[in-house]
């Protein structure tokens, strides 16, 4: 399994609370609106930003980060080769996201504890 992870940083001119709005309730109805996502994403999570760091941690500079998991590269692809993807979902990323701060990374699980 391949998960995109998407660090996010919302836009100087939005408080985190119209971000978070934003992100949740546009923007993620947007992107259920692409074929090529709800046919190759096996799953999707928003974590936004609490803002609680205990003790001496030094708190990431993201508001909030994006996971979508899928089963191969070639998902991946599938999604992000996709009009939808550069027409819908990357056209609205900068009505709430500063995009030149916005990271990605792929990774693949490689330890999975459950207590």
């Amino acid at each position: 399994m391949i998960k995109l992870s998407l660090f996010l940083t919302r836009r100087p001119d939005l408080s985190f609370e119209e971000f978070s709005d934003y992100w949740m309730n546009i923007h993620w109805p947007l992107v259920k609106t692409v074929p090529e996502i709800t046919e190759n994403a096996i799953r999707y999570v928003q974590q936004h930003n609490i803002g609680a760091v205990p003790g001496p941690v030094t708190p990431a500079p993201f508001d909030g980060v994006a996971e979508a998991w899928f089963p191969d590269m070639a998902a991946v692809g599938r999604v992000m080769g996709s009009d939808g993807w550069a027409n819908v979902v990357m056209k609205d990323d900068p009505n709430f996201l500063d995009v030149s701060k916005t990271l990605v990374m792929f990774s693949e699980e490689k330890v999975d504890f459950k207590a």
